[in-house]
């Protein structure tokens, strides 16, 4: 039977050179101009109608939506590290953590530091898998010869709309699940920005953001459960 202790986690810590914030604001701020987009669409003209403002907002979604997926998986990377330097220490988070991938390093780190891991099948873990796969896909991103048929087109516009419709959505909203998960996990704030009802922002949110972090507060409520 093991009966370590897990270590008392601690509440206050300085940090130099971070960069989690400002990740996750960059991450917030593509995915308020992603939704403003989304939420005010220009149709598609039908050919040989000029398509100059449609073209227009298609790139500026898939430059919003880039911004979107990376900065939110780049966030999660680095508060991923930065949570193991501050409650294990810096050797064994360089030596040893930072070799696990980013769900497993989110998978293992609360365990270690507390006892308690984030619920492995839950929404916030599950929405990480997601993640790092559509990070990986713009990251490893390859191009293709056309092959003078439909069939390109065909499945590059259902990526577009599983792009817009899945993976940038859940990008942002990983980000807003693993917060609230982990804080509640540690009983305390911990190195993500908190999305807890009642924290006071320096700045107001945006209006459509702040209805997908009410809605994320909603399925954390009703899937948290302690391990």
């Amino acid at each position: 039977m093991n009966t370590t202790k897990p270590l008392a986690v601690r509440d206050s810590w300085v940090l130099v050179d971070t960069m989690v914030d400002t990740y996750c604001e960059i991450a917030e701020e593509a995915f308020s101009c992603f939704l403003f987009e989304m939420d005010n669409s220009v149709p598609r003209p039908q050919w040989p109608s000029d398509a100059t403002a449609y073209d227009g907002q298609k790139t500026r979604k898939t430059v919003a939506g880039i911004k979107t997926i990376v900065f939110s998986a780049m966030a999660l990377e680095a508060a991923a590290f930065e949570f193991a330097t501050i409650q294990l220490g810096e050797r064994l988070a360089k030596t040893y953590l930072d070799k696990l991938d980013v769900v497993g390093k989110w998978l293992v780190i609360p365990r270690l530091v507390c006892g308690r891991s984030l619920h492995e099948d839950g929404p916030a873990i599950n929405g990480l898998k997601s993640l790092v796969r559509a990070r990986n896909a713009l990251v490893h991103h390859k191009s293709k010869e056309w092959d003078r048929t439909h069939v390109h087109i065909d499945t590059m516009d259902a990526q577009r709309e599983k792009f817009e419709k899945l993976q940038v959505p859940n990008a942002f909203k990983t980000l807003i699940l693993l917060s609230l998960e982990l804080n509640a996990v540690l009983e305390t704030d911990g190195p993500l920005p908190a999305f807890e009802d009642g924290w006071i922002h320096a700045t107001p949110r945006n209006s459509l953001v702040e209805k997908v972090v009410h809605r994320c507060r909603e399925v954390h409520r009703n899937n948290w459960r302690r391990v």
